[in-house]
């Protein structure tokens, strides 16, 4: 008899143990059933979130093409603007006299440009005959375009080959 008590105690003992046992396996799995839908949410929210990345790629994407073409078209309008900005400083100067600074504050100014063809050629250097022959501007106050040429034909004589070719408003002022 004790060996029978002693069996139906190892009997329920190995019952008890074995529902322990699945106790432990089914709360492991329920475990395991959130831990893996936990994972399948996180999984999802990356998904979205690479898929925001993505668009959010291929729109940087685009605007940096955008951007290459803008740089693009900023250099080439650069170098032709470098390229004008060279030939302008190239270019000969169109210079500016005043033969009566004195007289500059009163009346209005005028740009009388006046030329000599080769009433005195022999005084004058090459560079300067050019300028001469091309025309000088000189700045002259006055208050009419006549009071202005008037003002100019005294100091430039046109019986020493000067002639004056013409007057208008000074532009620059």
């Amino acid at each position: 008899m004790l060996l029978q008590v002693g069996v139906i105690l190892v009997v329920l003992v190995s019952i008890a143990y074995a529902a322990a046992v699945m106790r432990r396996i089914e709360s492991d799995v329920v475990q395991y059933q959130r831990d893996l839908r936990a994972v399948e949410e996180d999984q999802h929210k990356l998904e979205v979130a690479c898929n925001t990345l993505r668009g959010l790629c291929n729109q940087v994407g685009e605007e940096m093409a955008k951007l290459r073409a803008d740089i693009t078209e900023v250099t080439d309008a650069r170098a032709q603007l470098e390229a004008e900005i060279n030939a302008l400083s190239e270019a000969p100067k169109q210079r500016l006299y005043m033969f009566d600074k004195g007289t500059i504050g009163h009346g209005k100014l005028w740009e009388v440009l006046i030329t000599n063809a080769g009433g005195n050629e022999s005084s004058v250097a090459g560079d300067q005959a050019v300028e001469w022959a091309n025309g000088r501007t000189y700045i002259v106050p006055g208050t009419t375009d006549r009071d202005a040429k008037f003002r100019a034909e005294p100091k430039f004589l046109p019986s020493m080959g000067y002639r004056i070719m013409k007057v208008e408003r000074f532009r620059r002022a």
